[in-house]
């Protein structure tokens, strides 16, 4: 084996078992692990912390707005909790998924298997749980992957290779008319793939398109859920794809990197465009791409981001941060931000890359490592550590801002 492929298998082994243990309770705590992005309406950011609690809170002031949700289930044994808990009643749920916007309405998609709907009310989010899918007691496979909301309804997938599509404007009408809002009339369809589903999708007009780690990228009705066409690729699919000018971008476990023609599924171009190539990457996609003008920037956990010609997949550009990227790199401006983490997941550092130049300069290192995807809103950098603290990094400054998540309970 060699140290490249040690290196691969060590640390996606180190991230898929964050997924698999949700860690019970030890002592007197208890902790879920998830490594949540952040999201925005308007003024406000939606933080979702890796205790099982979300966050409103002012973006130019970084004030908590209100107290936060607490995401709990009842404690069932087993993992959620040991026998020498005490009596414990609940546990935390972890949350993977960045959350779902739109409107007033704040979606969560929780590793219970649940999707719940809360409120925002100026600029605070609501306590009160306004509706749960599935509403019984029977959870979902485990939703890893983000949800995205379009039109009136909200997609996700759940680990179990489930794909759904909900009708949210009948949940919320359901709501309004103080009822519950019944499974079988919010479910719009779902559909079931071969394996395992960990990325979010994308949407673009009526089709959804999504990874799966049967090698497939899927291209799927979001009117009726049926499979438009499929594409095999050489690896699992764990990133999200990319749909651009009717162009989907995709990156594999098998280290390369695809675009397929978003209505038919034919091959574009695959980088490399042959096995054994000069600057072949040398270890899995997992983060989101980007793209800039007719640049498409492939983030590897090799820890180089590969800069290609969206036309034909040509190389233009490597980009050395030396570490692996598993969380998805954001632009702003015509900077490229970029995060990295050490194979021990000790240490992670933000880079600011000039893609005009390829000029490198690090903005700030952490003593843990960055999972969650970065978000970027009006020149600042959002950074969810897997040490549970929130930034907000300034691009041009490089001041960094630690949002204290302390409330009055």
């Amino acid at each position: 084996m060699s140290v490249n492929t040690k290196k691969t298998f060590l640390l996606v082994a180190a991230l898929i078992l964050s997924l698999l243990l949700l860690a019970g309770c030890f002592g007197t705590a208890t902790v879920s692990r998830g490594w949540a992005g952040v999201s925005a309406i308007d003024d406000t950011l939606i933080f979702a912390t890796m205790t099982g609690r979300v966050y409103s809170v002012d973006s130019a002031t970084g004030t908590v707005r209100g107290d936060p949700i607490k995401m709990v289930v009842p404690a069932s044994g087993g993992l959620s909790c040991i026998p020498s808990c005490g009596g414990q009643q609940t546990t935390a749920i972890a949350i993977y998924s960045s959350p779902g916007v739109a409107g007033d309405l704040v979606y969560i998609g929780g590793y219970d298997g649940k999707v719940y709907a809360y409120q925002l009310v100026d600029g605070q989010l609501g306590d009160k749980l306004l509706w749960a899918y599935p509403s019984d007691s029977t959870p979902v496979s485990n939703i890893v992957g983000g949800l995205i909301v379009a039109g009136d309804n909200v997609y996700f997938a759940s680990a179990n290779g489930t794909v759904y599509a909900l009708n949210v404007a009948k949940a919320s009408n359901a709501v309004k008319a103080s009822k519950v809002p019944k499974d079988k009339d919010i479910e719009v369809w779902k559909r079931q793939l071969s394996n395992k589903v960990w990325s979010a999708p994308a949407i673009d007009g009526d089709t959804l398109y999504i990874g799966c780690f049967d090698k497939n990228l899927y291209a799927i009705s979001t009117i009726d859920g049926s499979i438009k066409w499929q594409f095999t690729t050489n690896g699992a699919i764990n990133s999200t794809p990319l749909v651009s000018d009717g162009i989907v971008y995709i990156g594999s476990y098998g280290r390369c990197f695809y675009a397929v023609d978003a209505g038919t599924g034919e091959l574009i171009w695959k980088f490399p465009a042959a096995e054994g190539e000069a600057n072949s990457p040398q270890n899995w996609f997992w983060a989101k791409p980007l793209i800039s003008g007719d640049i498409l920037y492939a983030p590897c956990l090799d820890g180089k981001i590969y800069a290609l010609n969206t036309s034909d997949g040509s190389l233009i550009d490597t980009f050395d941060v030396e570490e692996a990227i598993s969380s998805s790199p954001v632009l702003v401006d015509n900077t490229l931000i970029v995060a990295s983490t050490n194979l021990a997941k000790t240490t992670s550092r933000v880079y600011a890359i000039e893609i005009s130049d390829g000029s490198r300069r690090e903005l700030t290192s952490f003593t843990s490592c960055i999972n969650a995807p970065l978000f970027a809103s009006n020149g600042i950098v959002y950074i969810h550590t897997n040490g549970d603290s929130f930034y907000g990094l300034n691009v041009q400054n490089g001041a960094l801002q630690k949002f204290s998540l302390t409330t009055s309970k």
